[in-house]
């Protein structure tokens, strides 16, 4: 509620702009009528006879709003902010409030979006008109006052109108300003001159082949379906039957192959159920296996969100662009639709019917798609992807004889000269691997494939949520691909924005093709800028990719849609803008090799600079793209102190408000140059070089090194390094080391556990260059190997030492040689009071050598002794832990009396719903942000924590609000929602960003304020009196403002200790004629 009233001594001037109480002696004039056709249902209130002038009493307001017709809701929600009729609020479906009426204004008609009736009521001698709140949160009175509120919004208030700060629903259900915070949102206008997606039965292609191709589409309960097609849309003779999976009631699922097409031809159908029959469409078979006729192909990523229509949109930008284009149908300009995973947000029938196959629905019946396993697809139960495999049949394709043994989890094709390889990055280990190099393999050898495309959901690399990505695909995978110059491309998703980059080493771009899945933008989580990502921009955006195998080149052009940052109503006003384009030629020479400018003969103190030549190359249409400096301390340049890719341009991060641009951070870097910063190298001799990179990914040949020496940097501690916590038998040890102490005789020596150095003589040594000759200069950073074969099956420790003594510099790092234990559980999860056994294999199997079990975030040793400990006995076994509590562990093998960890730790869990969740109170008042306490979390790097409204069930109902706790296993995380309405809410933990609770549900209530009713205010002589009801402890302030025109100034601020509270002020109409009062909460 937000009661205002007023005092005049004269009968001139307007009435204020808004329900008012008014303090006066005479009523106010008649005001005109309104000039809108939209009316306001109105009746004018003349004072009582007993309400004389003389006596100053309050008198009645001239108006009184009372109904509200549907015409004038109509108006109002025209003059409001939202773009269509889609986004009006539905008070019986989400709880919004409505638009109700408009007020005369001086300059005409403001509209009061989402503000609910205005009530009515009379109190002894005088009239209350309040409101009863808005979306933005009962926190002043400024919704009751009109264009004079708007015009001075005083601190801690808003104001509600039809300009860019309206909070209407749209407002509300975006992302907030703070870092890591989202709302669910749904129902946002459709692109302009969109219709939406035709009705009728909407089939679904996928699965193309030259000769064959796969129609499928849902029905209620159809017992039968049948697919009717041939060579023209009149002459569709030929008729087959479809197969039926009951996939569950209402799910009925047809679907068949049609056989005995001719590659790279259009075909005509219609599919029905019975009675029911879809219009004629028509589709293209693939071009025939090694046929060189260029291909294009669209790309979208993550589609996840069905309670709005999104993806569709974009589905519909793309369309449209397409055609423009080509000026011609989608199904002419484009051979099929490519989706690297994420095609829901849990593998439900729901989401699988009425998202992904919905929302595809406007290209579905004429472009194919193929689709890929993303994290999304194995939550909601569909863990095992059976319901998947049931919708895509993917088992009857693959590239050059290499069958999949995953099935439909991972898969390759041909189309034309084009290889496709669609890998899962949920389901990593050695059957995949193994099944990527016989795909590799067959590449390799196969003259008529010149061009090679890789599909993996979580991306090779990411610039937000760092670490976020596969290790296994970047680690593994692309190394393989890479063998070969045909791998041009590889597309992720699972970042819900677009990204593009190279790989540092080989021609490989990496994009990242987010789609219009969950919100995420830049300030969100943690972010690095990565030298293998050359754009980061977070706008919802699609691909088209143009490959040519005659030529052997690719084209890639990226457009954008939409931001999620900007208002509701702006936010699709991209109109397919390109963001990005880039190029593979396969063929062409390589940049010209650039030199350094030469370094004075002296020795240098820094900051220095670095000097390239300029680009050169003879490859026609290509210029400067990237440049890449090292710096080392040896020739070799073996772990370089400076190891930096620069790009020409490097969009990262974003212009903030209001237009949230990309921003290039290099729009002002000369990249042909490098500056080392002041104590950037420590004092010594250096080498540096350089290479050059064109814009078709193509590096040059390094540049002949130079040297230069370094004085003046401040000193630092000596620190060196391994490569690798254990080593296989005669392997070579590679040291790094910086910050020697400057005596050529400083070394490293290699020592068993327990010895000490000077009476025991080491195992192993060198100088710091590598030898076992002195240098004539000191080496003051670099690296050196270790090439002494020392026995395996033992810890060994390596030493920093100085000055041909025994005197360590740095500390000691342990490390062993031998084999690295493999350790294994049954399972991923055990129940509470459940045997865990470990199996472990490969081990050495050393005295005093232990399995132990460690709380997760935790780290062994002395300070960290674990859960439990079991002595190993032997190179294979079992040992059952017993008594392990509730949690989240991982077990690992240590050597050595349990003291160095020598094997990949096995993650495993006990119990269920193992973190805990806690509140500030279980009572929490509307407006406030609140903190939600977690701990024993996960520490998987998209846990997050929800909000729900009582009685929803994650994964199926829309969330209301969620934050990320990133892989912390404790800590908080604070809610910030104003408008969140008053009800019944849990919140819960969620494992990386699934809908997989792993805590208890938190439940509350959010209380509103009571509203706001004056039940008492009265003038007699120079004393207003004002009582009202109030909340105890609740601040109010009641403010003032002489005709409305001025700011509104505080006269009182007070904290009532009852639940009704009297004010009394002092007033003077003589001298302040037209003094207007107002009571706000804030």
């Amino acid at each position: 509620m937000r009661p205002i009233w007023g005092l005049s001594g004269s009968t001139r001037g307007k009435p204020p702009s808004g329900p008012s109480l008014l303090v006066r002696t005479t009523a106010w004039p008649r005001a005109r009528k309104a000039s809108s056709s939209c009316s306001v249902a109105r009746k004018r209130i003349r004072p009582s006879p007993r309400q004389s002038a003389s006596r100053r009493r309050v008198s009645i307001s001239p108006w009184e709003l009372f109904s509200v017709t549907s015409r004038q809701y109509s108006c109002a929600r025209m003059k409001s902010t939202t773009p269509d009729s889609r986004d009006a609020p539905n008070d019986d479906q989400h709880g919004w409030r409505k638009p109700t009426l408009r007020r005369e204004e001086p300059d005409g008609m403001t509209a009061f979006p989402y503000a609910k009736a205005f009530l009515s009521e009379k109190r002894r001698n005088c009239h209350v008109i309040a409101d009863e709140g808005s979306a933005q949160g009962d926190r002043s009175s400024e919704n009751a006052i009109g264009s004079a509120a708007n015009a001075h919004c005083p601190a801690g208030g808003s104001a509600l109108s039809d300009g860019p700060g309206t909070m209407t629903r749209n407002r509300f259900l975006q992302l907030s300003g703070l870092t890591t915070l989202g709302f669910a949102t749904r129902g946002l206008a459709l692109p302009e001159g969109y219709t939406g997606i035709p009705g009728g039965i909407r089939p679904y292609l996928q699965t193309p082949r030259p000769d064959s191709i796969w129609v499928s589409w849902f029905s209620d309960n159809a017992t039968s379906g049948q697919v009717e097609w041939g060579v023209g849309a009149d002459a569709l003779t030929n008729t087959l039957d479809a197969l039926l999976d009951v996939l569950g009631k209402g799910y009925h699922y047809h679907s068949v192959r049609i056989d005995g097409l001719q590659p790279d031809t259009f075909y005509h159908y219609r599919v029905r159920n019975g009675a029911a029959v879809s219009e004629t469409f028509r589709f293209r078979t693939a071009p025939a296996a090694g046929s060189t006729g260029k291909l294009r192909v669209l790309v979208m990523g993550d589609n996840q969100i069905i309670s709005e229509n999104r993806y569709e949109k974009l589905i519909a930008c793309a369309k449209a662009k397409i055609e423009a284009l080509y000026g011609k149908p989608l199904e002419e300009a484009v051979n099929f639709v490519l989706m690297p995973g994420d095609q829901v947000d849990v593998g439900t029938l729901d989401h699988y019917r009425n998202l992904h196959f919905k929302q595809c629905g406007l290209i579905s019946p004429t472009l194919p798609i193929m689709t890929t396993v993303g994290n999304h697809e194995t939550y909601g139960g569909d863990e095992s992807l059976n319901l998947y495999s049931r919708l895509f049949n993917y088992s009857d394709i693959n590239y050059g004889g290499v069958v999949s043994p995953g099935g439909d989890k991972y898969y390759s094709y041909q189309m034309g000269a084009v290889a496709f390889l669609h890998t899962s990055s949920e389901h990593t280990g050695a059957q995949q691997q193994q099944w990527v190099r016989r795909f590799v393999d067959v590449l390799k050898a196969d003259a008529s494939t010149p061009l090679c495309v890789s599909v993996v959901h979580r991306p090779y690399q990411a610039e937000q949520y760092v670490g976020d990505i596969s290790g296994w695909f970047r680690g593994s995978i692309m190394p393989m691909l890479a063998e070969t110059e045909k791998h041009v491309l590889n597309i992720g998703a699972h970042h819900h924005l677009y990204a593009r980059g190279q790989t540092r080493d080989w021609p490989v771009y990496h994009i990242i093709s987010g789609g219009t899945a969950w919100d995420q933008y830049w300030g969100q989580s943690t972010e690095t800028d990565m030298d293998d990502v050359q754009k980061t921009v977070a706008n919802w955006a699609w691909q088209l990719l143009e490959l040519d195998p005659a030529a052997g080149t690719m084209e890639v052009s990226c457009y954008a849609e939409a931001n999620v940052r900007l208002p509701a109503a702006a936010r699709w006003n991209y109109n397919s803008r390109l963001i990005d384009s880039f190029h593979r030629r396969i063929g062409l020479p390589v940049p010209a090799r650039p030199s350094l400018a030469s370094v004075p003969d002296i020795p240098l103190m820094l900051p220095f600079t670095l000097a390239g030549t300029a680009f050169q190359t003879t490859a026609p249409e290509e210029a400067l793209n990237s440049t890449w400096f090292q710096v080392a301390g040896n020739s070799q340049f073996t772990a370089p102190k400076i190891d930096r890719i620069r790009d020409v341009e490097n969009l990262y991060g974003d212009s903030g408000a209001p237009l949230y641009e990309p921003v290039n951070i290099h729009a002002n870097v000369d990249i042909l140059k490098y500056t080392i910063p002041a104590n950037g190298l420590a004092d010594g001799m250096w080498f540096a070089r350089v290479r050059h990179r064109d814009t078709n990914a193509m590096w040059s040949d390094w540049s002949e090194a130079i040297s230069f020496q370094v004085t003046g940097s401040v000193h630092a501690d000596p620190a060196f390094s391994l490569a690798k916590t254990v080593y296989a038998a005669g392997e070579d040890i590679l040291v790094t080391f910086e910050n020697a102490p400057g005596v050529s005789t400083d070394w490293i020596g290699i020592y068993r556990k327990n010895d000490i150095p000077g009476p025991t003589g080491s195992s192993a040594w060198a100088y710091l260059n590598g030898s076992r000759t002195a240098p004539m200069t000191p080496v003051s950073g670099g690296t050196l190997l270790i090439k002494d074969d020392l026995p395996a099956g033992q810890e060994w420790f390596a030493g920093f030492f100085t000055s041909d003594g025994y005197t360590e510099v740095a500390p000691r790092i342990p490390f062993y040689i031998g084999s690295t234990p493999l350790l294994a559980v049954d399972s991923a999860n055990f129940a509470e009071g459940a045997t865990v056994p470990v199996h472990y294999s490969s081990a050495p199997g050393g005295g005093g050598d232990v399995i132990g079990v460690f709380k997760n975030g935790s780290t062994p040793g002395p300070d960290s002794p674990g859960v439990r400990r079991m002595a190993v006995s032997g190179a294979s076994g079992t040992l059952d832990f017993s008594g392990i509590p509730k949690g989240y562990y991982y077990a690992a093998y240590l050597a050595g009396g349990g003291s160095l960890e020598i094997s990949a730790r096995l993650p495993f869990s006990v119990g269920t719903l193992i973190s805990t969740l806690s509140l500030p109170a279980a009572t929490l008042p509307q407006g406030k942000p609140f903190t939600v306490q977690f701990s024993e979390g996960p520490g998987t790097p998209k846990d997050w924590v929800g909000l729900f409204k009582a009685g929803q069930t994650p994964g199926v109902d829309v969330l209301t609000a969620y934050l990320y706790v990133g892989d912390r296993t404790q800590g908080s995380v604070t809610f910030d929602l104003p408008d969140l309405p008053p009800g019944e809410y849990f919140v819960a933990l969620f494992i990386n960003d699934s809908y997989t609770e792993v805590s208890p549900r938190a439940a509350f209530t959010v209380t509103g304020d009571e509203p706001l009713k004056v039940s008492d205010a009265a003038v007699n002589g120079r004393e207003l009196r004002l009582r009202w009801r109030s909340t105890p402890g609740r601040t109010y302030v009641i403010q003032k403002n002489n005709g409305l025109a001025a700011e509104w100034l505080d006269v009182r601020t007070v904290m009532p200790a009852d639940t009704f509270h009297e004010e009394i002020l002092t007033v003077d109409a003589t001298v302040e004629p037209r003094a207007f009062f107002r009571l706000m909460r804030p």
